[in-house]
């Protein structure tokens, strides 16, 4: 019976120390593993960082060489962005708050007009343009002092009649 005892005892030490063993070595695998992971993470962060800065120095290369363009384009994501802001019509209504009832209503169309004229008088100094910045920007100007004033106008009557709301308001909760 010792000699089966022994016998047991030296295969389960040698299990054991093979276990240890096998622990060992995916305990080294997962380190190699993790600082593979590591390298390939940082390496991957600085082409990102460097992708993107070299991208900008174009873009600023870019907008040095055609500034009219680069603000025909800033002037058109504008655009968009109003109109992506600006809710539709034809949805449920939304509960109105105080400061809903005296804003002023600018509509879509008001927003579209605008766009439509600021894109129009932007391209008109785009296409002249292919001398320095100061006269182009000074055609653009032009150009817009020249754009139909109606929108515009639409928006400043609407905000002051907002604005006059808000005083006669202000004036009955004082008296």
């Amino acid at each position: 019976m010792k000699e089966v005892s022994s016998a047991a005892r030296s295969v389960q030490d040698t299990a054991e120390t093979t276990i240890a063993e096998l622990r060992d070595s995916v305990s080294a695998l997962a380190k190699e593993v993790a600082t593979i992971a590591e390298r390939r993470t940082r390496a991957a962060r600085e082409t990102a960082v460097e992708s993107a800065e070299a991208g900008a120095a174009e873009l600023r290369r870019t907008i040095r060489r055609q500034p009219a363009v680069s603000m025909a384009v800033a002037a058109a994501a504008g655009a968009v962005l109003a109109l992506l802001v600006v809710p539709r019509f034809g949805r449920a209504a939304a509960p109105v708050s105080r400061w809903d009832r005296y804003a002023p209503n600018v509509t879509r169309a008001d927003l579209y007009d605008l766009a439509d004229n600021i894109q129009r008088s932007v391209s008109r100094a785009a296409h002249s343009v292919a001398a320095p910045v100061t006269p182009a920007f000074e055609r653009m100007v032009d150009a817009l002092s020249r754009a139909d004033t109606s929108t515009f106008n639409s928006i400043l009557d609407r905000a002051g009649s907002w604005f006059q709301k808000a005083q006669d308001k202000a004036k009955q909760k004082m008296s």
